[in-house]
Order: structure tokens, then sequence, then C-alpha cells
């Protein structure tokens, strides 16, 4: 255990899941095209080091075991519910374990970094810094491999697949190593507040301005709006955030700024409004009511029927998810399932909000929000390290309280 300590094991060990997230996210799936791989994920790499990573901090922290809270009570309650009911629809109706293993993964990730108050960057490893570096490295790929011609690479089942964009599709947009254009406007997004929540981290404003703009620049090519307005958000968190309400006195810039704010903004609207129906929410409120129409016709969840199986919404449009992540969860899953999965996800966003106390993280929360309902914006491999960085946000908003006292 000392070797372990004094080595910093630990930090080696999340540094190589980085890696795996961001830059080799190499996994194992029964498909291996874009959506069901996707939609079926199975063993990852990634995951396994997280498991790995989980197991060291017990051992380390072990001591902290007695002193759980009642809020730590009722999250490993409702997780053994969900791990409960999951098994029983699994093995009775869905036969697909993996989504139910992985996202155990994720919740124990967030349960352990928030149980424990993993710090990232007090040791000899700045393991933030490092999450930063591959973030940007990975973006800048992105950029490159867009121009290259392709739109998403797999990493699955041992080998690597290329995919471009049909021609003529109706919009251009980009996917680089994730499932959907919405999943990676989501991680994007969470990216943004990332670095704007740890811009000390960068060597100075130049290194972090043109960081941001590799991640805007790959927002773009995503071609999600619903990211983009989401980022906006962020932004205005992250600039409220840094006034000091106590001594604020409102100056002739704040008015220029924030006019050349609202001016951005109400372009990026514009835009928006011309390639979407905003009364419709583009379709959703549909696809919605005829998903859920769906969902209490088969409560007990559609399994691997999921994705290829079809909803129809209009005469001449039909649907193969819910565009929604929770709705999602009581399709594929069961309707208990999905209710527990909400409820989990749900208690971290109230926990995290608690804690955090920072309007930048409020501003983070209602940009993913907006992203996880408008769309199946997360799959499980990624919620982990969305995980992470709503904690690292949160982190950082409890340095700010104790900084201002």
């Amino acid at each position: 255990m000392n070797f372990l300590k004094e080595h910093e094991i630990d930090s080696w060990i999340l540094k190589a899941a980085f890696v795996l997230m961001l830059l080799f996210p190499a996994f194992y799936s029964p498909h291996t095209d874009v959506y069901q791989s996707a939609y079926y994920a199975g063993f990852s790499w990634a995951y396994f080091l997280l498991v790995v990573y989980m197991v060291l901090q017990l051992l380390q922290n072990r001591g902290k075991l007695s002193r759980i809270s009642l809020v730590g009570v009722i999250y490993f309650g409702l997780l053994f519910v969900y791990n409960a009911l999951s098994l029983y629809f699994n093995h009775k109706y869905l036969h697909w374990y993996w989504e139910q293993i992985n996202n155990t993964v994720a919740f124990l990730f967030m349960a352990a970094l928030a149980g424990f108050q993993v710090g990232m960057d007090e040791r000899k490893h700045d393991n933030i810094s490092f999450l930063i570096h591959c973030i940007v490295l990975s973006n800048v790929g992105s950029i490159i491999y867009y121009f290259l011609g392709y739109t998403n690479l797999l990493i699955c089942n041992n080998q690597f697949i290329f995919f471009e964009l049909p021609e003529n599709f109706y919009e251009t947009r980009h996917y680089w190593i994730y499932s959907h254009k919405s999943e990676y406007a989501l991680m994007l997004v969470a990216f943004i507040a990332l670095f704007i929540a740890y811009r000390k981290k960068f060597k100075n404003w130049l290194t972090f301005c043109l960081s941001m703009a590799v991640l805007l620049c790959c927002l773009w090519l995503t071609h999600s709006w619903t990211g983009i307005a989401g980022v906006f958000l962020i932004i205005l968190g992250g600039v409220l955030d840094q006034i000091n309400w106590k001594n604020f006195h409102l100056k002739v810039w704040h008015f220029i700024a924030a006019g050349g704010f609202l001016a951005i903004a109400c372009a990026a609207a514009y835009e928006l409004l011309k390639e979407r129906d905003i009364m419709s929410l583009g379709g959703r409120t549909d696809i919605w009511q005829a998903v859920w129409q769906t969902i209490l016709k088969y409560p007990q969840g559609w399994g691997v029927r999921f994705g290829t199986s079809m909803i129809q919404v209009y005469d001449w449009f039909m649907v193969n998810n819910a565009h929604n992540v929770f709705l999602n969860q009581m399709l594929r899953f069961s309707i208990p399932v999905g209710v527990c999965f909400t409820l989990l996800f749900l208690g971290i966003v109230i926990y995290t909000m608690v804690k955090g106390r920072s309007f930048l993280l409020a501003g983070t929360w209602i940009a993913l929000l907006v992203l996880l309902n408008m769309d199946y914006s997360l799959m499980s491999l990624q919620m982990a390290l969305l995980f992470l960085i709503i904690y690292l946000i949160m982190r950082k908003g409890q340095e700010r309280r104790k900084q201002r006292g």
C-alpha cells in the first residue's frame, strides 16, 4: 500500500484511462456500424481502468467508509435497486447486460470521486492539466480527420473503422469518436465548461484562447445548434462567477461587453430559427408523444430490438429512438429501470449544484440537460468522463467560495 501511495499508481492509471477515453477509445460490441455499436457498447478498456482506479481509491481510503452520509446511503440504495431491476428485466426480457454494467461503473466512479473528495492536482501529478492536454490533442485530431473527409472513427472489435458522411446528406455534421453529432456536442460543451473553470491551468491567455478556439471549431463542425446555444449559457455563468457582487458597480465597458455578447447570441438564434421549428422543439414533442405510447405498450422495454424497430411519428416519418436520454432508458430497459436511472442522474445534478453553487456549474447543467432531453446524446461509455468533468467544476466552485470566505 505504501508503494502505491508513494508512486501514485492511481494517478498513472487515471491518466491511462484519459488516453483511452479521448485518444484511443477501444471497445467491443456485437455490431460495427456507427449507431448500433454505440447502442450496444460492451467491454471498454477505459472503464476497466476506472474500475482498477476505484479499487485503489477504496484501499487507500478504506478508513472513510465508516463515515458514509445519509446522501450516500440513499444513492447506493438506489443504485442497488437499479441493478436488481436491471438484472430481473435483462434475465426475463432484454438479454443485454453491458449497459447496466457500464452505467454502474460510471455511477460508482462519481460516488468514489465525491465520497473520497479526490483531488487530482494536489500531489506530484496534475491530472487536470493532463486531461486538458488530452482533450485539446483529441479535438485537433478531430479537425484534421474532418478535413480528410471523414465524419466518424470507431475503434471497435480490434478494428479501426472509418466512416464518411453519405453523399447528398441534408446537412454537414461531424461525430469524431462519438456516436452522433449530439453526443459530440454534449462532450464539447462539457469540455468548454472545464476549460473556463480551470483557465489558470493554461500557460497564458493565448494558449487558453487557442484551445477554446479548437473546441468551438469542433462544435461548429457538429452542426448542433443546441450545443452552440449551450455555450452562451456557460460563458455567461463563467463571467458571473468572476463578479464580486458585494462591491460591484456598473461601468460603461460592462454595457459594451453585454451588448456584444447579446449581438452574437442573437445572430446564433437567427441561424437556429432558420433551420429549426422552435415551437415544436424541432419536432421533438411529437416524437416524445409517439415514443411514450410505445413505452406504455412495452413497459418491460424493447431490449435488443432497440435500434432496429421503428416508431411511427407521422405518416412520412419514423424514428428508432426517443431523442431523449431518459425516455430511451425506459424504452430500452423498462419503465422501472429507466425511472431509477433518471433518479440517479438527477441526484447527481442536485448534489453537485448544492455542493458547487456556482453560475458556471448552473449554466453547464442547463446546457447539458437541454442536450440530454433533445437527443440520445449520452452513451454509457461517455458518462464517466462527463461525471468527472462535472465533479471538477463542482470542486472549483467549492474552492472559489472558500477563497471568498
